[in-house]
């Protein structure tokens, strides 16, 4: 058995992964918080950051995920309790569960403003969701890297005629 030659890099998909990700990044902060007035919110958000990391992991590899700041474990306990407290605290005001609360705010040059408690649960999902996708891709990458070693350590076996 041989060892798999190395993957070349495609410059035409990390050039557009490059040019494309700011844009999908604001198109999904963009959906996330127009959820509350028409279709969208923070699991769509969520996913369209969940595609720019596998645009980036079909990109650059498992390299990608490495470089990924923060343990995708934490970013889904930091959204679940995002979520999770946004929904509770009208409980401690009489309310019901995930009740909304909402609140215009008159910001100069804007205009008026109107503030929905809710869009904390939903940038609660979004940052779960994301949380998700890259735990997703961490499992990917850690299971591609001991194929690897197994292939490297499979080739090298074969080359000394040890028989398994």
């Amino acid at each position: 058995m041989s060892a798999r030659p190395a993957t070349t890099r495609s410059t035409i998909l990390s050039l557009t992964v490059s040019g494309l990700t700011p844009v999908l990044l604001l198109v999904a902060v963009f959906v996330t918080f127009r959820g509350h007035n028409a279709p969208g919110g923070g699991f769509a958000g969520g996913l369209i950051v969940g595609i720019v990391l596998v645009l980036r992991y079909l990109t650059d590899g498992t390299d990608a995920v490495r470089r990924l700041p923060v343990d995708p474990v934490v970013v889904i306990g930091v959204g679940l309790l995002l979520a999770v407290i946004t929904g509770a605290v009208p409980l401690l005001f009489g309310s019901s569960f995930l009740e909304s609360a909402v609140w215009k705010v008159d910001l100069p040059l804007v205009g008026d403003v109107k503030v929905v408690s809710s869009a904390m649960f939903d940038l609660g999902v979004f940052v779960l969701v994301t949380g998700v996708v890259a735990a997703i891709l961490v499992a990917l990458a850690e299971a591609d890297d001991e194929a690897r070693r197994g292939e490297v350590g499979g080739a090298a076996g074969d080359a000394e005629g040890v028989d398994r």
